[in-house]
C-alpha cells in the first residue's frame, strides 16, 4: 500500500425542523452529486427554451466550470450582461472564478470588487481575496478576510485551514499544526486538511504525532516508510512548506497550489484563484 502526499500540498449541510424537509428538485440532487453532465443538459434545455434564462447562464456556467471545461464556461457567462448579473447569485462570483483560473488576476479583483459592490456572495469572494493577498504575501491583509469571510462562508473549516495555510506561508508551523488539530481530531477534515496537518506537524518537528497520524490509517512499517519519504521530499528546499489552500465556492473546486510564488494558477494551478493560496 503506497499513499502519496501531494507536497507541493500545494471542502454541510445542516439543518434540523419539525416540519417536513422540502422536496429536492432534480438539479439541486445533481449538484448534490456532482452530475455536472446532467446539470449541463438541463440548464441547456432552459436556454434552448428561453435564450435570456440569464439564470440558467450562470449555472451552467458554473457547471461547465467545476467539470473543468473553462471554454464553455467562460462563454455562457459572457452571455449575461452586466446589469443582469448583478442581480443573480454567484455571476460576479463565477467571473471571478475563471478570471483566477485564467491567471486574470486583476480582472479577478475587478470582480470580486463589483461582486461586493452589489452585495453578492459577500463571504466567497472575500475568501476568494484573501487568497490572492495571501499568494503575495500580504498576510496581515489576507487574515483580515478570511476572518471577514469566516462568518457567513459556506464552509467554516475551509477559513481555518486557509488561516493554517497562511501561517504555514508565514513559516509559522506550529501555530498552523494547532489550528488544524482540532478539526482533524472531530473527524472533520478532508485530504487538504490532512496534508496540511501532516506537513505543518513534520516542519515544527512534531515527529510523534505524525507516526501517531500515520498509524491509524496503516501498518507500523508502512507508517515507517511513508514517515522517512515524507522527511526526505520536505527537506528539498523546493519542496518546504507548499499548502493546500481551499479556494472554495459556490462553483470552485478547491485547487492545488505547487509553489509559494505571487502566482495563482488553481490553486491547481499558479497564481491566485478562489480556493482552496
Amino acid at each position: 500500500m503506497k499513499i502519496v502526499i501531494s507536497i507541493f500540498v500545494l471542502i454541510a449541510l445542516a439543518g434540523c425542523s419539525g416540519s417536513p424537509k422540502p422536496k429536492v428538485s432534480d438539479e439541486e440532487r445533481m449538484e448534490i452529486t456532482k452530475n455536472y453532465d446532467g446539470l449541463q443538459e438541463s440548464y441547456r434545455a432552459r436556454l434552448k427554451n428561453n435564450a435570456k434564462d440569464y439564470v440558467a447562464s450562470v449555472k451552467l456556467s458554473a457547471a461547465y466550470f467545476k467539470d473543468n471545461d473553462v471554454e464553455a464556461a467562460s462563454y455562457y457567462i459572457d452571455q449575461v450582461p452586466d446589469d443582469e448579473c448583478s442581480k443573480i447569485d454567484t455571476c460576479w462570483l463565477t467571473r471571478a472564478d475563471i478570471a483566477y483560473h485564467n491567471r486574470e488576476y486583476s480582472q479577478a479583483k475587478y470582480y470580486i470588487d463589483y461582486s461586493l459592490a452589489v452585495g453578492k456572495d459577500v463571504f466567497a469572494v472575500k475568501n476568494l481575496y484573501g487568497i490572492m493577498l495571501a499568494r503575495q504575501g500580504k498576510f496581515d491583509e489576507a487574515r483580515k478576510y478570511f476572518f471577514e469571510a469566516r462568518v457567513g462562508f459556506k464552509n467554516e473549516d475551509a477559513i481555518r485551514n486557509n488561516l493554517a495555510m497562511t501561517e504555514m506561508m508565514e513559516g509559522k508551523y506550529d501555530k498552523a499544526a494547532k489550528r488544524l488539530s482540532p478539526l482533524y481530531q472531530k473527524n472533520r477534515y478532508d485530504s487538504k486538511i490532512k496534508a496540511n496537518l501532516i506537513v505543518s506537524l513534520m516542519l515544527s518537528k512534531q515527529y510523534s504525532a505524525v507516526k501517531n497520524l500515520l498509524l491509524q490509517e496503516m501498518s507500523e512499517e508502512e507508517a515507517t516508510e511513508m514517515f522517512m519519504q515524507l522527511r526526505e521530499d520536505l527537506a528539498k528546499p523546493a519542496n518546504e512548506a507548499l499548502p493546500i489552500l481551499n479556494v472554495e465556492s459556490d462553483n470552485t473546486e478547491p485547487l492545488q497550489v505547487p509553489s509559494l510564488v505571487p502566482s495563482n494558477k488553481n490553486v491547481q494551478q499558479d497564481a491566485d484563484h478562489n480556493e482552496d493560496v
